[in-house]
């Protein structure tokens, strides 16, 4: 190995330690490629390149969305996020597609945005580590029904819904929070809560929306 490549390395090496101090994986994310926007006319469509590789931190994302929002190939190690009205494309090199935007300027606040939750994810990987293949098969089968079977079954109205059955699939799929069940945040529906913790895991049940309930012991 010559010294250049030595000097490389040590160069990747140093730019990692950097990052895991600050928390921060993409720093910038570049515009390659613009191109019209098939399904809507007027609009564009367009690729990037983000300044680090995601191929660690694409399964940490999946689970980081409500499963009606998100679609992990494990083969290309891709992940096709449905976010503020358009797709996202992640891949493990850090090439970054996106659809159905209204022009360069909204390019730049979408990508401001994915860089976001990306360092957010990042942040997650180094304090909890990878997720678990468990956890990832676990997303892949989990329906309304799973959540629904967790409910209070009250179909009270208050969540904003007329029964658990359709806060259950909208929160499934992504478009209700699952703190918006009010009756589930009562001490007698604590057990509901700690199966749901066991069914769904922690990085799934914060993806759709529980917020947990605060007391003298912290957030349940």
């Amino acid at each position: 190995m010559g010294e250049i490549d030595i000097f490389r390395k040590l160069m990747k090496a140093e730019e990692r330690r950097r990052r895991v101090e600050r928390r921060v994986l993409v720093e910038h994310i570049e515009i390659k490629e613009v191109l019209p926007c098939i399904t809507t006319p007027g609009y564009i469509r367009f690729t990037a390149q983000a300044d680090a590789d995601l191929r660690e931190i694409i399964p940490v994302l999946f689970l980081s969305f409500p499963p009606g929002k998100a679609v992990y190939n494990e083969a290309e190690g891709s992940l096709t996020l449905r976010l503020y009205n358009r797709l996202i494309s992640l891949f493990p090199s850090g090439k970054i597609g996106v659809t159905n935007t209204r022009d360069l300027k909204e390019a730049e606040e979408v990508l401001s945005k994915i860089r976001g939750f990306i360092n957010e994810a990042y942040s997650t990987y180094l304090r909890v580590g990878p997720p678990r293949r468990e956890d990832i098969e676990a997303v892949k089968k989990l329906s309304w029904m799973d959540i629904y079977r967790h409910l209070p079954k009250a179909n009270c109205g208050e969540c904003g819904h007329k029964t658990c059955q359709a806060l259950a699939l909208k929160v499934l799929l992504g478009e209700a929070r699952l703190s918006q069940c009010v009756k589930l945040k009562e001490e007698k529906y604590r057990s509901n809560v700690k199966r749901l913790k066991e069914t769904l895991g922690p990085f799934l049940l914060k993806a759709l929306g529980w917020e947990g309930v605060r007391s003298g012991r912290g957030i349940a």
